[in-house]
């Protein structure tokens, strides 16, 4: 049978936020899941890094194509996370415990089911996918390795992002930060030694990046799903739930879940395909796109931090039928957002040389990265508002709302503007910064106005 924890394991006091605590709830909930983000984030950073300092603008432009197509399979992925957060959320606030559990049991088996599948898919067809981005031939052989590398620990690391969602649902959002630094610190030993063949170790260069990463993940996900089955956290799944198909918990996952799916999958598609049209433009272009996006990366955790913590208090409190609570927690949300993210703008714009230099890469690459962080800071104040508001709709059980707003930026904007800018105008690796700005902030625009509609209160 599947028992709910709450009563006896007292790790973080649920939020039960009142109206002038809820800053201190949106923090509380938030802090943890930013440096989770922060932590799993360097887990790619420090493999670029070490592969930068390999000085192989080769190497470089595999890990970049390599993880762009990863990011591709992990935000299907991440729209089950979300999903899977938002309804344990919901159930939570409504007193539903044991609904709760057996809705994260289900989750746990359809990422299990799909990392299979997208396992077999990287091993197939690698090399395939790195000609099909536009990878030159001799980047193809380097990243298809990376890519069945990384997937050879796929089976228990997309679970294990389940039940991260699944713990943040609950209000805790501790567990999987501990767990994610787990992961960061054994990737970055490993790679560490596997990369430069240290004390050893063979210098296995970008292969060592890939089973340093490998390594890492599944030593995550032993932690994180041990966790959930051993009542270490506030809801425990009982391993005989996992064995059983629950078609009603499996009906309200792939509703709320399916649109974000279809959401990442056309923003990473999206993204694809830009990447594609700079690998068109040459490996030293294609390896300061990448400084470049590693760099930026960082400047996500935060808002993802707090657009999870925004999923997790309106999706309670949507739950309890107490919506004005839930408008307060995502206005408090979206002015720290604001804040953190336009700091960060400041920081990009006036020290992007600098920030770029610690990859060690040729001049002319790092001159090119440089340029492209800086013009990165112009999306990170709508990029704060696009992600809040995506995370406080779909704690109110609509996502499908961003889902039609990211089809329009992705065709409109994503693909051709960026076209027009880099191919046709000619402007090259800032074509394709400028025109991803534009892009964030006429979905945050849009957003917005549809927020402010308040269809949010009727779940979409």
């Amino acid at each position: 049978m599947v028992a709910c924890r709450a009563a006896c394991v007292p790790l973080i006091p649920a939020p039960q936020p009142t109206e002038d605590h809820t800053t201190r709830t949106v923090l509380q909930l938030a802090l943890p899941v930013i440096l989770e983000n922060l932590l799993r984030t360097a887990v790619y950073f420090s493999d670029t890094l070490m592969v930068g300092w390999l000085h192989d603008p080769a190497a470089l432009a595999a890990v970049g194509i390599s993880s762009a197509l990863l990011l591709l399979v992990t935000s299907i992925f991440a729209a089950l996370d979300v999903g899977t957060a938002a309804l344990v959320a919901q159930d939570w606030g409504a007193g539903e415990h044991e609904r709760a559990a057996k809705l994260a049991a289900q989750s746990l088996q359809l990422s299990f089911i799909l990392s299979l599948a997208f396992m077999g898919l990287g091993w197939l067809f690698g090399a395939q996918l790195m000609q099909l981005m536009g990878a030159e031939s001799r980047v193809v052989p380097q990243g298809a390795e990376y890519m069945r590398i990384v997937l050879l620990a796929a089976p228990l690391t997309f679970p294990a992002m389940i039940a991260h969602g699944i713990m943040r649902g609950t209000g805790d959002t501790r567990t999987p930060m501990w767990n994610t630094l787990a992961i960061n610190s054994i990737n970055i030993a490993a790679s560490f030694v596997l990369v430069f063949g240290m004390w050893g170790a063979p210098a296995l260069q970008l292969a060592g990046a890939a089973w340093g990463t490998a390594l890492g993940f599944l030593a995550g996900a032993v932690l994180s799903l041990g966790a959930l089955l051993s009542g270490r956290t506030r809801l425990r799944i009982d391993a005989r739930q996992l064995l059983q198909w629950n078609m009603p918990a499996v009906v309200r996952i792939v509703q709320l879940s399916a649109p974000k799916g279809a959401e990442t999958v056309l923003s990473h598609s999206g993204h694809l395909l830009f990447t594609r049209m700079v690998a068109s433009l040459g490996t030293a272009v294609m390896a300061a796109h990448q400084i470049a996006l590693r760099v930026e990366s960082l400047s996500y955790m935060p808002t993802w931090g707090l657009a999870m913590a925004t999923t997790t208090l309106v999706g309670q409190a949507t739950g309890a039928h107490l919506y004005k609570r839930a408008e307060s927690a995502v206005q408090r949300s979206l002015g720290i957002a604001l804040l953190l993210n336009s700091v960060l703008a400041l920081v990009f714009l006036l020290a992007s040389r600098q920030l770029v230099q610690i990859f060690g890469s040729t001049p002319d690459v790092l001159q090119m990265a440089a340029l492209a962080l800086a013009i990165s800071a112009a999306e990170l104040p709508p990029l704060a508002v696009h992600m809040v508001l995506s995370g406080a709709l779909a704690g109110a059980g609509d996502t499908r709302t961003p889902m039609f707003v990211t089809l329009a930026g992705v065709l409109v904007f994503r693909l051709a503007l960026v076209y027009w800018l880099t191919i046709g105008l000619g402007l090259g690796i800032a074509g394709v910064w400028w025109g991803t700005a534009i892009d964030w902030t006429a979905r945050a625009a849009l957003l917005w106005l549809i927020f402010r509609s308040g269809r949010w209160r009727r779940g979409g």
